[in-house]
């Protein structure tokens, strides 16, 4: 995998945000974009590379008669996986949080909602309370601006959830046999 400078960071962001514009207004839809909370520069890994296949799928499933578009990118930001969803943005972005809440990896993951104009709709929105930091009960914003816990330990969470993601996966389809 490359490695990625800050400045490579920022010209990705700046390409994203473009792109995300650039669909929105192509299909009158909102968008959904969902990465991994990966710490650090080297956000595209085999790691993340899966989860966001995987996670990815599954999102296209959940939503799949009212797809508009989707697509995986990848690059300085990590993996992304953009959908264009046919679906009330409000609706849209309870679902990302609800996902976020509930799923095994979702605390893992960021599930960003753009509206008609390409804002980023927010969780505060909806009555949600801002998210909390995977290790900590601190607002997750506050640990990263602080660099509250070292990379080492953000990324340990993760690979430990995604263990037992992939062994709910086993379990779950080792059931379905029996």
């Amino acid at each position: 995998m490359r490695n990625y400078t800050v400045g490579d960071l920022l010209e990705a962001r700046e390409k994203r945000v473009q792109q995300i514009e650039q669909l929105i207004k192509g299909y009158g839809n909102p968008l959904l974009a969902l990465r991994v909370n990966y710490p650090g520069l080297k956000k595209t890994n085999e790691l993340t590379m899966t989860i966001i296949r995987e996670m990815g799928e599954l999102l296209s499933s959940m939503f799949e008669l009212k797809l508009a578009y989707k697509t995986l990118r990848q690059g300085a930001e990590g993996p992304i996986f953009m959908a264009v969803v046919q679906k009330d943005v409000f609706a849209l972005k309870k679902l990302a949080v609800e996902f976020e809440e509930n799923h095994v990896l979702g605390r893992c993951l960021d599930l960003d909602v753009y509206d008609h104009s390409g804002r980023s709709v927010s969780r505060q929105e909806l009555g949600y309370p801002k998210r909390k930091c995977y290790l900590c009960e601190d607002y997750a914003q506050h640990c990263v601006r602080a660099r509250r816990h070292p990379e080492h330990e953000v990324i340990h969470y993760i690979e430990e959830k995604f263990r037992n993601y992939r062994g709910l996966k086993v379990s779950t389809a080792l059931n379905a046999k029996i």
